[in-house]
């Protein structure tokens, strides 16, 4: 442009080429008058630019006649298949305050540049799905023909009791809104999934209430979502051992406690010996002996456990609705499965001091039960220390050249 910005159709027309100003006329008024369908895209130059003009009708004479229209332009870069960021605009042709729309209501329409656009018309149960709409999930017109079910066939099971109910009820009737937002997952033409966010508005209503014609935006925020679920896992999971973090172990406590969960076990463990293993034989060593220990551990319980790396080599595990009976015999079963581990292994054994407890009744929060399993804890670990100190040293010295004292004071 010359830095004299159009504010009319006839004066954003006279800034095109004059040998295609003709036929962009005509097209365009062709389209007004409504011979050619609710949408239209052109690509066309000017100024040097070749632009890509994309136009939906939103209101129409009894005639047939376009008194309302909405759209984009972009700037199509020639080097590359990607848009350039565009200008925006729409056109009001006729002032009429009973066929103006909620300003909120047309800006999503106006952010169609990047978008997939979607219109559906309820009297001819069409859908126009654009261009960007049909490329953004892989498909081709063909593929991807314009009915509605080329669209609800592609949500994700998990997601379409969350999608799909709540737009028909919008659709139905102007009590549940006009307008609606919401994110799930679509499936691509390569088999994968895409997090969209969609939205839509009603344009038109019949004299019964019902929606005639509904146009709307869908995003690709597949990127967004990834970023978020990798966050939330970081969040949730122990990196190194792929256990439930301190965080979550914590957000079950509440979340047990809240729905008064009754009886909750809890069994804490502690590595022993892991400052001998990283000190002769390495932190790579002693990071395998926590990552074995959190495998026994979490194989060796069902999936209602919720089994947590607490800090370095301290676990703890939550056990809903198991009695403090049940919790010792869960806790001797762990202590044999770690034995069994260690008989003839060329790693360096995997010994672990246990505790437990049980919060049976509201009366004893789970807060007072995992105190209670780490005092217990630590009365089996003082008990065994001898023994298991003697079993790392002989295991080191007997695959190493080291000799290990256990008068060193890094490790009483």
């Amino acid at each position: 442009m010359n830095g004299n910005i159009p504010e009319s159709m006839f004066s954003f027309i006279s800034e095109c080429m004059e040998e295609k100003r003709e036929l962009l006329q005509q097209s365009l008024q062709t389209f007004v008058e409504g011979h050619i369908g609710a949408h239209v895209e052109m690509c066309f130059p000017i100024n040097g630019i070749l632009a890509r003009c994309q136009l939906v009708t939103i209101t129409r004479s009894p005639h047939g006649r376009a008194e309302q229209i909405i759209g984009c332009i972009s700037a199509i870069d020639r080097q590359s298949p990607g848009l350039l960021p565009s200008a925006r605009f729409s056109i009001q042709q006729i002032s009429n305050a009973h066929t103006t729309q909620d300003h909120a209501r047309l800006m999503l329409a106006l952010n169609a540049s990047g978008d997939g656009l979607w219109d559906w018309d309820a009297v001819t149960n069409s859908v126009y799905y654009s261009p960007r709409y049909i490329e953004m999930l892989g498909y081709t017109p063909d593929t991807f023909p314009a009915v509605l079910s080329s669209w609800e066939e592609k949500i994700h099971p998990d997601d379409h009791i969350h999608v799909v109910p709540m737009q028909k009820d919008i659709i139905a009737s102007p009590t549940y809104g006009d307008s609606f937002e919401c994110t799930y997952r679509m499936r691509r033409a390569d088999g994968s999934w895409a997090w969209i966010l969609g939205r839509g508005n009603v344009t038109q209503r019949n004299g019964q209430g019902q929606a005639t014609r509904v146009v709307g935006l869908h995003t690709d925020i597949s990127a967004s979502q990834a970023d978020r679920a990798h966050l939330e896992n970081l969040v949730r999971n122990d990196p190194l051992t792929g256990l439930r973090s301190r965080t979550f172990f914590t957000m079950t406590v509440d979340e047990l406690e809240q729905q008064a969960v009754r009886p909750v076990g809890v069994i804490a463990a502690d590595v022993n010996g892991l400052k001998m293993i990283n000190d002769h034989l390495g932190h790579e060593e002693g990071n395998a002996v926590l990552c074995q220990a959190a495998l026994l551990l979490r194989g060796g319980l069902d999936s209602a456990a919720c089994v947590a790396r607490m800090s370095g080599d301290e676990y703890t595990v939550l056990l809903p609705g198991c009695s403090i009976e049940a919790v010792a015999e869960v806790m001797h079963a762990l202590l044999q499965r770690f034995e069994r581990h260690n008989e003839g292994q060329n790693r360096s054994p995997v010994l672990l001091a246990m505790g437990c407890a049980c919060a049976e009744t509201m009366q004893t929060s789970i807060a007072s039960a995992i105190v209670e399993a780490d005092r217990a804890m630590l009365r089996h670990k003082l008990t065994t220390r001898s023994e298991t100190r003697q079993r790392i040293k002989k295991w080191i010295e007997s695959h190493t050249n080291a000799r290990v004292s256990l008068n060193d004071c890094r490790y009483l």
